[in-house]
């Protein structure tokens, strides 16, 4: 090799270098979600995050934080939407502010269990929804299970009677407040994790939530009454900001979006399976459940549909269409 080859050859290998450097820099993505750290909702994001990073080889590094610690739902959502934060595992209702679509999932009593929501979350009225979202910077990896939510009174019920004036807490959207109003009960909108010490005070006399919700939050300690419903299903997707998706390439989406919709299936199937041990569990911590006539709370909360169907009306028939459709 000559000097003048020798130079060129060394001139190529540092123009390379830089850029052969940043192909393998290693991008650092926060994600935020309201359960504790031992909540299903951790083990399900460190699951996608090690799927990820195994199949592109380490180009993407999460950080976790549970309990609110990137912030509160509303305020990382709201955070995706203008490009402040990364990634949150939604309250899925507290997306109704950035698409009126979405509030049709805030109804009651419109999925029978868990596995018909994912089917129709999974399915082409879910994408429909995303593409809402979209327009609002927020993009939905995948859809997640919570588990169908119950009532948590602080005395038995077994009909919407016996709540009357009852305090509880409850999510902060329209579509919940109006529902538990509807059975008889006071709602009270009120952060997640603010919901044991108002409890404690006096501020509720209870809530509504999941199994999961009664264990984690050790809501046990505070009723022994549990009312099992199933009245409504919030799912939990997983959002993207849109600057965040934008900085991903194509080829990585994809991955992105294939995991999510794996680890979808796991949470519901998971869920499923889960849900029954934490009853029986919560049944040894001293918890008594009524099992009330399904109908009479149904028939409570009709002037809820009947209120939001000039908003929902065309996309609640879809969805009590298709539920229709898998229980053939």
């Amino acid at each position: 090799m000559n000097a003048k080859t020798l130079l060129l050859s060394v001139a190529l290998l540092t123009l390379a270098a830089p850029a052969a450097g940043r192909a393998r820099e290693t991008v650092s993505i926060k994600i935020g979600h309201t359960g504790t750290a031992d909540h299903h909702y951790q083990m399900y994001l460190e699951k996608f995050a090690d799927a990820i990073a195994d199949r592109t080889r380490g180009r993407y590094r999460f950080t976790i934080y549970p309990s609110d610690l990137y912030g509160r739902p509303d305020a990382l959502i709201e955070g995706c939407r203008s490009g402040g934060t990364d990634m949150v595992l939604a309250t899925g209702s507290l997306l109704t502010a950035h698409s009126p679509k979405y509030g049709v999932l805030n109804l009651p009593f419109l999925f029978n269990n868990s596995m018909e929501a994912c089917e129709i979350l999974n399915g082409p009225i879910g994408r429909e929804i995303e593409e809402s979202l979209a327009e609002s910077n927020l993009i939905v990896l995948g859809w997640w299970e919570n588990g169908m939510r119950h009532l948590f009174p602080g005395r038995p019920v077994g009909k919407p009677e016996d709540l009357a004036g009852m305090r509880l807490r409850v999510i902060d959207t329209p579509e919940m407040i109006d529902t538990i109003n509807a059975f008889g009960a006071v709602a009270v909108p009120m952060g997640f994790n603010d919901v044991y010490s108002a409890w404690r005070r006096g501020i509720i006399d209870g809530c509504e939530g999941t199994f999961t919700h009664m264990l984690t939050q050790k809501y046990y300690e505070l009723t022994k009454s549990a009312v099992l419903l199933g009245y409504m299903h919030v799912p939990n997707p997983l959002v993207a900001s849109k600057r965040l998706w934008d900085s991903i390439p194509e080829r990585d989406r994809a991955i992105f979006l294939e995991e999510a919709a794996k680890m979808s299936r796991f949470s519901f199937e998971f869920q499923s399976g889960m849900d029954e041990r934490e009853r029986r569990r919560c049944e040894t911590l001293g918890v008594l459940f009524t099992r009330p006539d399904r109908q009479p709370f149904v028939d409570a909360v009709r002037p809820v549909w009947d209120k939001y169907r000039h908003l929902h009306g065309g996309m609640l028939d879809r969805i009590l269409t298709a539920v229709a459709e898998l229980e053939k």
